[in-house]
């Protein structure tokens, strides 16, 4: 009885047709992927606002309708290009992140609705806020666990791969923004309400310090990394370094859904295959269906090895030369289209759903569909996960940023102390040879 004397409370103060026109009015701002099932949050959430109830005169009963009703021809067309200066405006390119957080609980990643949809609308408001910095897709990375506080990624893909304008006095061995380990922008958030803060760019030095250590994450990205061996930079830096190395080893895709648009150039640009066509769940269950789509990180803490003089002049520069030599023949640099076979990690690959193949349509062009959900976890990275359902893919990262293989947070110790040796005690000295010359014969 409560409950519908606070309901007729709140439509005395409100008209229905007003109520209405705000629900569009947040559907139109948010833009959820499934508005018909969340009608009943955003009513109770208008309703909880602070501005729910208006001290202006409500608006005639024609008029409410007309707006409204404007409001619904604006739902329908929101993906539309707009045509209007008042139209809503697809600021770059979301992937619907609730749909695929709804695909990620299979694997055991549950965000839940709520959450799943927060992050929707913190991506949105960080699109419009750096609408301006060239930025044509944003996605959710995934989140990095802290012991304070936890950090949610966002990574951001910049028009052309191009990337922010680099500061003076950079390091000259770093790779260039869009390119490498720096191909994306990266912004972390404690707070889904917040701010987001842009990480910089990754070093070579800062990668390689970065696989000696392990570290738990505070959730402060300004505090001091305080660990041996020592580490140069702050918590946001150590951030950015593990991210980095997660999505070189973890971020993946079906084989043949990406390719080179020259097949006898390694070098040439890697774009979607058109012709590709997901294969059965049975077939991802080996690992020869997957393969990356990001460049590996070598031990230099480049992608790539910088190129080196055919001589040197001096003595010392030819050794050290031959050394370079000899480091990058150790260690070579791999395709970024690599198969799973070959790239030395270790990965568990599982299905899950109803397995059985339906024939949606009798046009042999339309692919066969299936229920069932197979995905790749990493067992380097614990936390990271490839998932996929009728041929689409989603990428995710829920973990403490630390890999399976990373050294122990504790030396170990040194063996115990060996006791003192017990005295043997004084021995008889031993006769010399000259002492036996001087000794009396028997004859005499």
């Amino acid at each position: 009885m409560v409950g519908i004397d606070v309901e007729l409370d709140y439509l005395k103060k409100e008209h229905i047709c007003e109520h209405l026109n705000k629900i569009i009015d947040r559907v139109v701002a948010e833009k959820p992927a499934d508005a018909h099932g969340l009608v009943e949050v955003i009513s109770r959430i208008v309703k909880g606002s602070a501005d729910s109830v208006s001290s202006v005169e409500p608006l005639a009963h024609d008029s409410m309708l007309g707006t409204l009703a404007d409001h619904v021809k604006k739902l329908r067309h929101l993906n539309d290009i707009p045509k209007e200066e008042d139209a809503p405006v697809q600021v770059c390119a979301i992937p619907d992140f609730v749909g695929d957080a709804e695909m990620l609980s299979w694997t055991g990643l549950g965000f839940g609705e709520m959450e799943s949809y927060k992050v929707m609308c913190s991506l949105r408001n960080l699109a419009f806020k750096e609408r301006d910095a060239g930025i044509n897709k944003l996605s959710f990375w995934g989140k990095i666990l802290g012991t304070d506080a936890d950090y949610y990624v966002a990574q951001a893909q910049r028009e052309g791969g191009a990337g922010v304008d680099e500061a003076e006095g950079a390091d000259p061995d770093s790779e260039p923004s869009g390119t490498g380990a720096n191909l994306f922008t990266y912004y972390v958030t404690n707070d889904l309400t917040g701010d987001w803060r842009r990480l910089p760019d990754i070093k070579p030095k800062e990668i390689i310090a970065s696989r000696s250590i392990k570290r738990m994450f505070s959730g402060n990205a300004g505090a001091k990394v305080i660990t041996h061996p020592f580490y140069e930079g702050t918590e946001e830096v150590l951030l950015r370094a593990q991210i980095a190395r997660i999505s070189a080893d973890t971020m993946l895709c079906i084989s043949g859904y990406l390719k080179r648009e020259d097949d006898e150039d390694p070098a040439s640009a890697i774009v979607q295959n058109e012709e590709f066509q997901c294969p059965s769940s049975a077939q991802l269950l080996k690992q020869a269906a997957w393969m990356h789509m990001q460049p590996h990180i070598l031990l230099n803490g480049r992608t790539t090895h910088k190129e080196l003089p055919e001589e040197g002049e001096t003595d010392a520069e030819k050794v050290e030369l031959e050394k370079a030599k000899e480091s990058q023949a150790a260690d070579p640099a791999r395709d970024t289209l690599r198969s799973l076979e070959s790239d030395r990690l270790a990965w568990s690959i599982k299905r899950v759903g109803d397995a059985t193949q339906y024939k949606s349509s009798p046009d042999p062009a339309v692919p066969i569909r299936s229920d069932c959900l197979t995905f790749v976890r990493s067992l380097t990275w614990p936390g990271a996960v490839c998932a996929v359902r009728n041929g689409h893919v989603a990428n995710i990262y829920v973990g403490y940023g630390i890999a399976a293989t990373e050294p122990s947070f504790f030396p170990r110790a040194p063996p115990d102390v060996q006791d003192e040796p017990e005295d043997p005690g004084e021995q008889e000295e031993p006769r010399g040879a000259a002492e036996e010359e001087e000794a009396p014969k028997e004859d005499e």
